[in-house]
């Protein structure tokens, strides 16, 4: 997959392959291209490069049957209660009232449900958008920067969720720009730097390509830089 605006290459021959029930972390500093590839994975950009799921391409048009894709800070109706927000997107995603009952308590969104989502703070803010994600029933879920804006003791809890939502059989794409979260939560990786891939795979197979007999994934990204 590649991504050009103009005569500057945003992405350059991007090949993800992402197994069932898997989390896979997609790695790099801000202006990596993070974002962009995930969008382009989801349909949202133009492309070059197809996406295929269970051996099939898949037009963009048609990819919102397989794939949801939440962005990072973009509030969908930020005037409007939380709570009224998640039942319009219950309703949207045919989710079940169990569900979003279950999801509200396990993100600890109780204590905000009656305020207005532009009130919350940028970690609540962040659990109603994870929320809204894991109201969605597409086998595959998108999410950007996940983490961003938790606590330690938040960001454990939702990588909790997320390895719950891979248990139940669901593969997950997380773009996240600290490698510490991604270590703690993901299976394989993918390593982007200015549009291009540094290197993939598991952190075992990340250090043959590093050419390290140990270390952790800072130390293998700092080798291929």
């Amino acid at each position: 997959m590649s991504r050009s605006i103009g005569r500057q290459s945003v992405l350059s021959s991007i090949n993800l392959q992402v197994g069932e029930s898997s989390i896979v972390a997609v790695i790099g500093p801000n202006g990596a291209g993070k974002t962009t590839l995930m969008e382009c994975i989801a349909g949202l950009q133009p492309h070059a490069g197809i996406v295929e799921i269970e051996g099939s391409a898949v037009a963009p048009g048609l990819r919102n049957r397989h794939i949801f894709y939440q962005p990072d800070q973009v509030l969908p109706y930020p005037d409007h209660g939380v709570y009224s927000t998640l039942l319009f997107f219950q309703s949207m995603l045919l989710s079940g009232k169990e569900r979003l009952e279950e999801i509200i308590d396990r993100l600890k969104l109780e204590g905000v449900l009656s305020k207005s989502a532009k009130e919350l703070s940028r970690g609540y803010q962040k659990r109603l958008l994870i929320a809204i994600g894991l109201l969605s029933s597409t086998p595959l879920l998108l999410l950007d920067e996940p983490f961003e804006g938790l606590d330690i003791k938040q960001t454990r809890e939702v990588v909790s969720i997320l390895a719950d939502e891979r248990a139940k059989g669901r593969t997950l794409i997380l773009s996240i720009h600290q490698i510490i979260d991604a270590q703690r939560i993901a299976d394989e990786f993918l390593l982007l730097s200015q549009g291009k891939v540094l290197g993939g795979g598991s952190l075992d197979y990340l250090r043959q390509q590093a050419g390290l007999s140990e270390g952790n994934l800072e130390d293998v990204f700092v080798a291929l830089t």
